[in-house]
């Protein structure tokens, strides 16, 4: 992927993240934080109303912006030439059939926002949901298969991290934008309505996230050793700014905006008792309250932006748990030269030398493109930067794969795809084996070597 390509993928993937917390996070704040049956809250659920389409339709247009990325990578071409092959990444992909499911929730919630029907908005809510779990079976995920506890995790994170993000930019762009003429105790009411709320949700996210990083991270060292590992890091950062916001704005505004309802549990006393000790008495009356709680939640919603931004760029990024790969080929001699054992050595090790690993000899990678053309593989996988035709099967994209598989690895994937099942969408079919053809009596030992030398290179 070029640099262009990536930021523009990143930038549809960032865009995207944004309209899906603005409209999780607007149904959230409507049907679970603003009080019902209040003339005051008419205009806001009005508001509501509109940015609910806006969202939508931001979705909409993200959704066939990434739609044109994820052709032209797998067709590998120009993005007018991949155009053609549009109907064949639909019908054929996985990623299609993921698509063409979202885009008629989208259409579904286009329609329920004209509907004048008391459930509405509890079906759009439920569609809201279907519409975020497409983004986990589109994602790194999705590697382990479609119903899997890392995409159900991963669903989990997003979803909370939608309702909390996007309902604080609801809140503070809809809701408390003109709430200098509402009584105190309602602005109250609302702000501890959603506090509870995104208290339960940065729960999630905390479980969640933690369990995700596991997951695609595995160790301490990828975190500053790898890109992946330090936009990782920035979002933690950019996250733990954000909590300290809600933080004050839940221990420290909220309890003072009604004094009929004063809150003095434990946790807003220790708020208060350090607040005093690091800065001091606090200034203000309580008449600039929800001036300062809108403020400061708009400040959240920013840096919420911020954190769906290191979002789409760790969508679009490696995941740090492939971080190992070309440490172990190193350590496996692919850079080495031959190993020299003495016999007694050699059978003392197990019949094979020490850190030992089959590596074929080296290959002519453009007799290898070649032999990829002979075999139409191409009909599977797509490799960036050719001009094949769009894959039509649901093989793995097979760019990249040199610097993340020894090419002893390649060459067992070809001869004897069943030796190492990859679980995921794209590599096994309905009988759990591989969906690899048989190529042993297609290929010769020179083209063989060749055409791992092809995929080496890519």
């Amino acid at each position: 992927m070029t640099p262009l390509q990536f930021v523009t993928a990143a930038a549809i993937r960032w865009g995207g993240l944004v309209a899906l917390a603005a409209l999780a996070g607007g149904l959230a704040l409507d049907l679970l934080v603003l009080p019902g049956g209040m003339p005051e809250l008419a205009a806001v659920r009005r508001r509501l109303r509109w940015w609910h389409l806006i969202a939508l339709a931001a979705l909409l247009l993200t959704s066939v912006g990434e739609l044109g990325v994820r052709v032209q990578t797998m067709s590998g071409g120009s993005l007018a030439a991949a155009i053609p092959a549009v109907p064949l990444v639909l019908t054929r992909t996985h990623f299609g059939t993921i698509w063409i499911g979202r885009t008629a929730a989208l259409g579904l919630l286009l329609l329920l926002a004209f509907v004048p029907w008391p459930g509405a908005r509890g079906l759009s809510a439920l569609l809201a949901l279907g519409v975020t779990l497409t983004t986990s079976l589109t994602g790194h995920a999705a590697d382990w298969g479609d119903l899997s506890l890392r995409v159900f995790a991963d669903w989990a994170h997003a979803l909370a991290a939608a309702i909390w993000t996007g309902g604080l930019g609801a809140l503070a762009l809809v809701a408390l934008a003109r709430c200098s003429a509402w009584p105190p105790a309602l602005v109250a009411r609302i702000a501890r309505r959603f506090s509870r709320l995104a208290g339960l949700c940065l729960l999630f996210v905390v479980c969640s996230g933690l369990y995700n990083a596991w997951v695609q991270v595995r160790a301490w060292s990828p975190l500053w050793m790898t890109t992946y590992g330090r936009v990782l890091l920035a979002k933690l950062v950019i996250a733990l700014g954000l909590v300290a916001l809600g933080a004050v704005n839940r221990y420290a505004i909220i309890p003072r905006l009604d004094p009929q309802h004063p809150s003095s549990g434990i946790g807003v006393r220790l708020f208060r008792r350090a607040r005093l000790v690091l800065c001091g008495a606090s200034r203000g009356g309580r008449h600039a309250l929800p001036s300062r709680l809108s403020a400061n939640v708009a400040r959240e919603a920013a840096l919420a932006v911020a954190v769906f931004a290191c979002t789409a760029i760790l969508g679009e990024t490696t995941p740090a748990r492939h971080a190992g790969h070309a440490a172990l080929l190193a350590a496996l001699g692919a850079e080495r030269g031959p190993f020299r054992v003495s016999m007694s050595e050699l059978h003392g090790s197990g019949g094979v030398p020490k850190g030992w690993m089959f590596t074929p000899p080296p290959g002519e990678p453009a007799r290898g493109r070649q032999v990829f053309a002979r075999l139409e593989c191409y009909r599977c996988h797509a490799v960036q930067g050719e001009d094949f035709p769009a894959p039509t099967g649901a093989g793995p994209d097979l760019t990249g794969m040199g610097e993340h598989h020894p090419a002893g690895y390649l060459a067992e994937s070809i001869l004897n795809p069943n030796a190492v099942i990859v679980e995921g969408p794209g590599y096994i079919g309905p009988d759990g084996l591989s969906i690899m053809p048989d190529y042993r009596n297609s290929l010769t030992v020179s083209e063989l070597i060749d055409l791992v030398a092809y995929l080496k290179s890519r």
